[in-house]
């Protein structure tokens, strides 16, 4: 079957095709709004600003498709194929694109609004510019389990999503909005967030190990339990972040913004928090060992029993804070 015939079938209000073959087939702008093509063959189609809005398209090989400005909202996209797939610019808010392969796809500047991605194979996908905003691509006791994997998300708009337990090692989320995302238990190991805003995001007990954060907005996070060994939080904004438990150890937080924060029991043991601001900061029984606090400011912070064995406090300003034996700093 080719490209014009299932449009002239679908004008006359024929809408099932399931399982047609239609590789290679042009389809461009073609209004199929609604149509059923589950299981049908488009890879190397031509789809190009195509209306397949809440289309089922379950199944379909989209392999190698052209999908620039394609309107697929609503859609049902469980389980298709969109490996190597050009989707730049097209529109999938709502689409339902669980278990679907989009590995090495093109979704530039794509809208991925309410999508639901749990399951899905984002590994080395292009998303740059994208909007992910209220997405759902978390863990769900590992039926469905997001692979975003080498992903490009350089500046994509992600505000509210859900990448709970998501495995996102060494993607590319340089200078992305990730405000209020939920990263619970993600694994987003080396991993690039520079100049990320992850204002209010959630990553307790996510693995942060070799991490750059260098420059991100992590103002008011929860980073329970977190794993940011050996990270790079160099000039990152953490003030009122809530991180009791985490891990620092031999991270570089140089020149942090850390006031207000609460580390209690944290392991800052060998990071470097030279020139950092620990104002106000909690740190009950936190571990210090070898520490780089040169120059830090540490003004009204709480250290009451605090292990500092080691630690570098020259220039440090220690003026009101309450040090591990309970003395007073001036």
């Amino acid at each position: 079957m080719d490209g014009q015939e299932i449009i002239d079938l679908y004008a006359a209000g024929e809408t099932k095709f399931s399982g047609v073959n239609l590789s290679g087939a042009n389809l461009y702008a073609a209004d199929l709004i609604g149509i059923i093509l589950n299981g049908a063959d488009l890879h190397g189609a031509t789809l190009i600003f195509a209306y397949l809005s809440r289309a089922n398209l379950k199944k379909v090989n989209f392999v190698g498709t052209k999908l620039g400005g394609a309107n697929l909202n609503q859609a049902w996209l469980t389980g298709a194929n969109f490996h190597n797939a050009d989707l730049h610019g097209a529109s999938l808010q709502g689409a339902d694109l669980r278990n679907a392969d989009l590995t090495l796809a093109n979704l530039l500047d794509a809208n991925l609004m309410l999508a639901d991605l749990r399951g899905a194979d984002l590994s080395g996908a292009n998303l740059t510019g994208a909007c992910l905003r209220g997405a759902n691509l978390r863990e769900e006791k590992r039926i469905y389990l997001a692979n975003l994997r080498g992903a490009i998300l350089h500046k994509a708009d992600l505000q509210g999503s859900d990448f709970q337990g998501a495995d996102l090692a060494k993607v590319n989320l340089s200078g992305a909005n990730l405000r209020e995302v939920n990263f619970r238990g993600a694994d987003l190991r080396e991993a690039n967030l520079s100049g990320a805003d992850l204002k209010g995001a959630f990553l307790t007990e996510a693995n942060l190990v070799g991490t750059n954060l260098q420059g991100a907005n992590l103002a008011k996070v929860k980073l329970e339990r977190a794993r940011a060994i050996e990270a790079d939080l160099s000039g990152v904004n953490l003030h009122s972040a809530v991180m009791p438990d985490v891990n620092f150890n031999k991270a570089n937080l140089s020149g942090a913004n850390l006031c207000f924060t609460r580390m209690n029991r944290a392991d800052l043991s060998r990071a470097n928090l030279s020139r950092a601001n620990l104002s106000e900061a909690e740190l009950v029984e936190a571990y210090l060992a070898r520490t780089n606090l040169s120059e830090a400011i540490l003004s009204n912070a709480n250290l009451i029993r605090a292990e500092m064995s080691g630690a570098n406090l020259v220039g440090a300003y220690l003026r009101g804070a309450t040090l591990p034996d309970g003395k007073i700093g001036t």
